[in-house]
């Protein structure tokens, strides 16, 4: 092995001195990956993107590299907001061709191969960043990168030491970055409290992490040539940090470094995260406290009775005189209690006097601090923080005798609904839309049906499994007697693989216990052909309606209504119309599936109908109570009928009819099956 040893240079007035370390792993490795996360505080979905971005890190310590830039017009400061953008961000976006945000980087690589692109540049959509750092991990690394940084505290000087070897032989040469981070950033973010609450601070404000402040060497790094197989780059870079940007304060312990070696200013071959150490003026003393919550929560929706508390370790050698913890609900005043005498390694509990809860969603902030201790500085703020996590509250007390919501008063995009809430821990894609056009949306987002408004669950963007409810509050059946729920809903399948489900439950206990009264899951929840290259927009002969009989709940003062959907890897899923009272149409209710489909009337016993898909050939098997004339006919979606299948009299017991489809296109088609007194309806999809 060769070292590449460098004279003092300077290089846009940055130090560059020779360093003869031996720190970098000289053992050929795999690829780390980077991600370059374009965000902005006016972006809505942002906060999603950043919580991906962690998880993603979480998932491979040590081999992910995080890098968030403010750029762009959601980054752009209004009022006294803020300005956390930096010289370097727009090129840095320019470059990457992304159409929307958040978008990101993996290693500055271009996927478009796979078909992760924004558009044609190396910006990817959140929903892809797992996919592409997968790819960049499996991938052999032709260099190692590391590297060691210092700050003095007194003269405020950053040393950052960068070693790259190569265990084979690269281009004829590699750009050297140095990216200056800072972590802890207060600030104001929109989407927050929906897409990662997580982060919110007890003052209300957003805690921005891993945000680009300065890069050391440069836009697109500093150069070297010494590129063979053997050769180790090792050099040192100095940067004297201002007390702030753009008036946002450098604080000296929120900082780290990373570093990044690319070839030219596109593809980054690998990345790390730097060491960091402190030069301290005699005197002081580091510590590091953390703050941690396991308060109670309430055991159903309508108990709002808390107690806050928060548990604060030592995990320094030194022990602390004297310390400060403090709580926020929802953003408000704090709530402070001051603490004593907590010995290295040791830990307390504290409890806040008890509060009441009002009905809504709510969090509770956690913070412990050093009390303005001029000796002790708390070098390690990330953990300073903790929260309840999401409390739903709801009032035990009836707000009407029946309800009903389309979702019209609302504006698109909204998620906060009266006399609801939403339950969404894994912040997924589900708001309100419109069926205008207007703004940056030029086509309808497919709120038809009896109105412009609908709400969306958009499982197209979710994770697979991932799962949110829309929970109405507690609605007095007691009075009337024959209550119904009625709703209408459009969803499509990605491919007649996905299980997308819609559900809804009842509770007549706050939600301790819930009783489902419709499930429907893959092809028997979709109302149109799957859909897998675009999100599906409903038209109006997409819509479907059920109607529920609640009959079971008559009498009942207190009921909760939930409508709770499950990802499957299809497309999106709208509702809308929904109606809980005693005049709902309960001639031909909904009846829960139990293998063999139960139907609610006087001739069938049950129905099915299988295989669904259907290819060739399609069977309905039917249990008849007792003997009737039945006719069978299929349509399509648009109420075309396409067979008539068979008129015929069948006696009580089991029969199965057949249905010839190698005639039918692809697509979705409903079987219909009268009597003189009843019928019967069920979908089915054929695939060829």
């Amino acid at each position: 092995m060769k070292k590449l040893l460098l004279s003092i240079i300077m290089i846009s007035g940055v130090c560059l001195i020779a360093n003869a370390q031996t720190f970098v792993s000289t053992t050929a490795e795999m690829k780390n990956a980077v991600l370059e996360e374009f965000t902005g505080i006016y972006c809505t979905y942002c906060p999603d993107g950043h919580k991906r971005a962690q998880q993603l890190a979480d998932d491979n310590p040590g081999d992910v590299v995080l890098i968030n830039i403010h750029v762009g017009g959601y980054a752009a400061p209004s009022g006294s907001d803020p300005d956390f953008r930096t010289p370097f961000g727009t090129a840095i976006k320019d470059q990457a061709l992304l159409t929307g945000y958040p978008s990101g980087t993996i290693n500055r690589h271009n996927f478009s191969s796979q078909g992760w692109d924004d558009n044609g540049g190396t910006a990817m959509s959140r929903s892809y960043w797992d996919d592409g750092a997968a790819v960049m991990l499996l991938e052999s690394s032709y260099v190692n990168i590391a590297a060691e940084s210092t700050i003095d505290y007194t003269t405020r000087v950053l040393t950052v030491n960068v070693e790259a070897h190569y265990t084979a032989n690269g281009p004829s040469s590699n750009n050297i970055n140095v990216a200056l981070l800072q972590h802890n950033i207060a600030g104001p973010q929109t989407g927050a409290s929906s897409y990662n609450p997580d982060q919110i601070l007890p003052s209300g404000e957003y805690n921005h992490g891993h945000m680009l402040r300065h890069m050391l060497t440069g836009q697109w790094g500093a150069v070297t040539t010494a590129t063979t197989s053997g050769t180790t780059y090792t050099q040192t870079f100095t940067y004297t940090i201002p007390a702030d940007l753009n008036g946002v304060a450098y604080e000296l312990f929120d900082l780290s470094v990373a570093v990044f070696i690319a070839e030219g200013q596109q593809e980054i071959i690998s990345g790390s995260n730097s060491s960091m150490d402190y030069i301290l003026p005699p005197g002081i003393t580091l510590v590091d406290l953390g703050a941690s919550t396991n308060m109670t929560v309430p055991a159903d929706y309508c108990d709002g009775n808390v107690t806050p508390e928060i548990t604060v370790m030592n995990n320094s050698t030194s022990s602390v005189d004297t310390f400060e913890v403090s709580y926020v609900l929802d953003g408000g005043t704090p709530v402070t209690l001051v603490g004593n005498n907590l010995a290295a390694s040791a830990s307390v509990t504290m409890p806040f006097p008890a509060i009441v809860l009002a009905s809504g969603s709510h969090l509770i902030s956690y913070n412990v601090n050093t009390d303005n201790a001029v000796s002790i500085i708390d070098n390690i703020s990330s953990n300073n923080n903790a929260n309840s996590g999401v409390i739903n509250t709801i009032s035990p007390v009836a707000f009407g005798q029946s309800h009903s919501e389309g979702f019209e008063s609302y504006n698109s995009g909204g998620s906060v609904i009266n006399n609801a809430i939403l339950i969404n821990s894994s912040s997924e894609n589900t708001y309100v839309v419109s069926n205008a056009v207007s703004g940056n949306v030029t086509w309808p987002l497919g709120a038809f049906e009896n109105s412009d408004m609908a709400w969306r669950m958009r499982f197209y963007s979710w994770d697979p499994a991932s799962e949110a409810t829309l929970l109405f509050e507690n609605i007095d059946l007691s009075t009337n007697t024959g209550n119904g729920l009625r709703f209408s809903y459009a969803q499509a399948q990605a491919s007649t693989s996905n299980v997308d489900k819609l559900e809804v439950m009842a509770s007549t206990d706050c939600g301790a216990t819930w009783t489902t009264v419709y499930i429907e899951q893959g092809a028997a929840l979709a109302t149109s052909t799957p859909l897998s290259s675009a999100y599906f927009y409903p038209v109006a002969a997409d819509w479907d309606s059920v109607n529920i009989d609640l009959g079971a709940f008559d009498g009942q003062s207190s009921v909760m209504i939930q409508f709770k959907g499950t990802a499957g890897g299809g497309n999106n899923l709208y509702f809308d119309d929904i109606a809980i009272s005693n005049t709902v149409d309960l001639s031909n209710p909904y009846v829960l599936s139990t293998g063999l489909a139960e139907v609610s009337n006087s001739i069938f016993e049950a129905a099915e109908l299988y295989p669904n898909p259907a290819n060739e050939v399609a069977f309905v098997k039917l249990q008849m109570k007792k003997s009737a004339e039945v006719k069978v006919e299929v349509r399509n979606m648009i109420g075309q009928v396409v067979d008539l299948v068979s008129s015929v009299v069948l006696s009580a017991g089991s029969h199965t009819l057949t249905i010839d489809t190698s005639e039918f296109g692809e697509g979705l088609y409903f079987v219909n099956i009268y009597t003189g007194e009843d019928s019967i309806t069920k979908k089915f999809v054929v695939t060829k």
